[in-house]
């Protein structure tokens, strides 16, 4: 057991320094500001390592939605390896202690990922529960009636660069960005071939997310509380990249909450 969280410590390190072989794939929100502390506490990041002899690392986002259970993008956990791969839980600033470093038992997709964003979202199992805190809690979940649109408020958040080629300076603070959300129709003339159960966003300034991001969650304000609406996708990455695109949240419901309640070991990878 020892050994095991020593491990875990120097995959943090290397991680957060560039320090294994390989790519690596690091960028955020673009025009975003800095967070306050404890203001978003189901986001996580993910540290995931390739599986291959590449030794590629990538991060991402996600969040939090059960004790054991994160929301992410199916495309943030594909090709992965999960003893090199890991979720920070509770994180605020990249390159200072977070609340906790959590292996990964499994993943489970919806289904294979299609083209054009097509149900691009995945559940990870993690290896232990979460203890909740200030810092660390569950995100609200719409219901699958809800629907948000242009005067809806929302928010996207991340880690990473905070523009094209330009890193997030250390500590790494996450990042916070208000965006809204575009019809259907207005996202469907900048890109015909977008999914079905997908959302789109846009920033007059041409600010959004970009590689990295991906994963982590478009939340909504719903009278008093704010609830997860998307799972960012793609795209948003300054203005040259087009709307952002969210997989919608609602749309998959059933798939989630059959997952997250559901009592015993964690079901096979998918």
């Amino acid at each position: 057991m020892a050994f095991c969280k020593l491990l875990l410590t120097v995959l943090v390190l290397l991680h957060n320094s560039g320090g294994l072989l390989g790519n690596e794939v690091r960028s955020s929100i673009i025009g975003a500001e800095d967070a306050k502390k404890e203001s978003w506490p189901w986001m996580v990041h993910l540290n995931m390592t390739s599986k291959d002899s590449k030794l590629e690392k990538w991060g991402c986002g996600g969040t939090v939605v059960a004790k054991q259970w994160v929301l992410t993008s199916a495309q943030c956990v594909a090709n992965y390896d999960h003893l090199r791969s890991f979720v920070v839980v509770g994180a605020y600033q990249l390159q200072k202690a977070a609340h906790r470093y959590m292996g990964i038992a499994n993943i489970v997709q919806y289904q294979h990922l299609g083209n054009s964003n097509k149900n691009d979202i995945a559940l990870i199992k993690l290896k232990k529960p979460i203890t909740f805190s200030k810092d660390v809690a569950p995100v609200a979940l719409p219901d699958k009636d809800d629907t948000f649109g242009p005067s809806s408020e929302c928010w996207i958040t991340g880690w990473g660069e905070v523009g094209n080629g330009v890193p997030l300076k250390a500590p790494e603070t996450l990042q916070q960005l208000k965006i809204s959300i575009i019809s259907q129709s207005t996202c469907k003339e900048r890109l015909p071939q977008i999914a079905s159960n997908t959302l789109c966003t846009n920033d007059s300034k041409g600010r959004g997310a970009c590689k990295g991001d991906y994963g982590g969650p478009l939340v909504c304000r719903k009278g008093g509380k704010l609830v997860q609406v998307g799972v960012m996708s793609s795209g948003g990455c300054g203005p040259k990249d087009g709307p952002g695109v969210c997989t919608e949240v609602a749309k998959y419901l059933t798939f989630i909450n059959d997952y997250i309640h559901r009592p015993g070991k964690a079901p096979a990878e998918m």
